[in-house]
This record gives structure tokens, C-alpha cells and sequence, in this order.
């Protein structure tokens, strides 16, 4: 759906979660087109969960939430193994971290496509709340196979958005 077609009043929560996952790559590939920036798998995460949480503030779903359900659904015996049936290994093999986290954004795509056709053959509703669930998911994945700190990403983060609050 191109944006000029329609007020912002008349975006879907949905539309804007498609937007704002679009805005992630975008963002990544401008840091990572200045020379000077060395793009790796923290800055990546740091722009996708800030994107995240800030799509979150705007619609005013609570991220507090969806990091508990994540938390209350993980089965400790999967995080080696496949998630969603995805091979972790095979996705984020690559040496390159950036090569690496563009190949998470696209499993994180088919993960969306995959719950639309489930949501498409049952009663399930395929919506923002889901698709957030789906991202911070393999988005949390991701922190936990870099060996990234998720709670000091999560401070990081938190104090960038205060400080553009105070702006």
C-alpha cells in the first residue's frame, strides 16, 4: 500500500507495523552507507528494538507486555535447535553480523507470511499485536546468539528515547 493513498488517520496499526519494519532496513543501510560507521549486530538490534519500541509507544501497546510473553512462551530446550521452524544456525552464520541481520529481517518476513496463511485457516487474527510478538521474537533470538547483553541494549535504548523526550 503506498502511503500517499490514503490520510494518516486512515493507516491501519497493521500498515504502520509494515512501514516501521520497512523503516528498520532503511535505516541500517543509511548508518552503514557513512564510511565512518561500523555497522555490526548490536547497532542492528538497537535500531530494530528502538524502531520496535517506538511503533509500540504509538500505537500504545505496552512493550513491557510483549517482552513477558515472549519470556512466558521460550522453551529453553529450542534455543540451539530451530525456532518457528528456522534454523538458527543456518541463518545467522554468516561472519558479517549486517549480512547476517538482513538475512534475519527476511526469515522474520517469511515468519509474517507464515502466521497470515495460519491466521487465514483459523480462527486466529492476524494482527499488530502478533506481528510485534513475531519480531521481538527473533529479534531476542538474534540479541541471544550474539551473546549481546538484551537488558543493557534495552537501557541503551531507553536513554536515547529520553533524551529525544527532553529534546
Amino acid at each position: 500500500m503506498n502511503s500517499n493513498d490514503s490520510s494518516p488517520e486512515e493507516k491501519s496499526n497493521l500498515d504502520a507495523f509494515f512501514e516501521m519494519f520497512d523503516w528498520v532496513d532503511e535505516d541500517i543501510s543509511e548508518l552503514n552507507a557513512e564510511e565512518e560507521n561500523e555497522v555490526g549486530g548490536y547497532e542492528c538490534l538497537f535500531i530494530a528494538f528502538n524502531n520496535l519500541r517506538s511503533y509500540c509507544k504509538q500505537i500504545d501497546l505496552d512493550f513491557k507486555e510483549i517482552d513477558d510473553q515472549y519470556l512466558a512462551s521460550i522453551n529453553p530446550e529450542q534455543s540451539d535447535e530451530s525456532f518457528w521452524d528456522h534454523d538458527l544456525d543456518a541463518t545467522y552464520s554468516e561472519l558479517d553480523e549486517l549480512a547476517g541481520f538482513g538475512k534475519l529481517l527476511e526469515t522474520i518476513e517469511k515468519g509474517f507470511s507464515e502466521y497470515e496463511k495460519f491466521c487465514g485457516k483459523s480462527d486466529e487474527l492476524f494482527d499488530e499485536w502478533h506481528c510485534v510478538l513475531i519480531m521481538h521474537s527473533f529479534l531476542r533470538k538474534f540479541c541471544d546468539k550474539l551473546e549481546i547483553d538484551y537488558t543493557l541494549l534495552q537501557d541503551d535504548i531507553s536513554a536515547l528515547q529520553s533524551e529525544l523526550g527532553d529534546e
